[in-house]
């Protein structure tokens, strides 16, 4: 290999060598703010900012989703080490509670629900995803106020599959419509990569270290608050990533360096000087004045 003379090459050799995105090939749009920051570098989970059990529409319980999945969410799968967060799944048989039953696999699994929520902006992770059948790690978005659809994934893996998902879920839920787009590149499993989406209103962009793959432009794009989710679970035969066969490893973890959200600045609010009083003179009145002034033009923007 010829070592390359200059600093930018060089910077361009450690990312190859690294199997890190280089600088700047994700960001969130020209001044955008950030609104949630989440870095993940301390020993255990914020939890002002994460629960670790599910309550929507759907789930069998708070710690069990539905017959697509084998595994029982438990929080001493949520790990902290190397200064990022693992969410672990494992073969271990147990015995569930919430709902009751006997589960063989357990999974991580974190999410904002009741903690933090938003309507439209630019959020970004920098994770590394596992592979193999029957592991079904997710970064997704879900409605605050509980009325499914809409659903964001942002980047789901069928790892059974060797498939990323970008999806948006709209419609209702006896007649549920999906946008979606799918990718097999060969480097999405144990690589880190920037996973993103931009929601503004009636539209959502998906990217992959700022590489677009999908654009969905539509009426339905969702316009209320969604909340954050992370997990890492294990699929069933009615999943997409199928049951896990010998050959899968356990435990195996998805890791995540960061979680960001940033939203567009609120806009400011002129600041119009007081009218003059008028004085009235028993002696003089004045004559009626018409009626003027300044009028702004209100900015209308989706509430957050």
């Amino acid at each position: 290999m010829r070592i390359p003379r200059s600093p930018l090459a060089a910077i361009g050799l450690l990312v190859l060598a690294w199997g890190i995105p280089a600088p700047g090939t994700a960001k969130p749009p020209e001044g955008w703010l950030l609104a949630f920051d989440e870095e993940f570098d301390g020993k255990q989970l914020d939890q002002s900012k994460w629960g670790t059990t599910m309550s929507f529409i759907g789930t069998r319980g708070p710690r069990f989703h539905n017959e697509s999945y084998l595994s029982y969410t438990l929080d001493e799968n949520v790990v902290f080490s190397d200064a990022h967060l693992r969410l672990r799944v494992d073969r271990k048989t147990i015995e569930g509670t919430e709902p009751g039953g006997a589960f063989d696999y357990t999974q991580g699994l974190i999410s904002t629900d009741g903690k933090f929520s938003f309507t439209y902006g630019y959020i970004e992770i920098r994770a590394k995803y596992p592979g193999g059948k029957g592991l079904w790690p997710c970064f997704w978005l879900m409605p605050q106020d509980q009325q499914w659809p809409p659903e964001f994934d942002i980047a789901e893996y069928y790892a059974g599959r060797h498939t990323m998902h970008y999806g948006l879920a709209h419609g209702t839920i006896k007649d549920t419509v999906w946008d979606n787009a799918y990718d097999t590149s060969p480097t999405l499993e144990g690589e880190w990569h920037i996973y993103a989406l931009e929601w503004t209103a009636g539209r959502a962009v998906w990217f992959v270290d700022g590489v677009r793959q999908q654009t969905v432009e539509a009426d339905y794009v969702p316009a209320s608050p969604m909340f954050i989710l992370l997990s890492n679970s294990v699929s069933s035969r009615f999943g997409p990533s199928g049951i896990p066969d010998e050959k899968t490893v356990f435990p195996c973890d998805l890791e995540v360096q960061y979680v960001r959200v940033y939203q567009a600045p609120p806009p400011i609010s002129p600041v119009l000087p007081a009218a003059p009083a008028i004085v009235k003179s028993e002696a003089s009145p004045a004559p009626a004045a018409s009626a003027g002034g300044i009028v702004p033009v209100a900015a209308i923007i989706p509430a957050r």
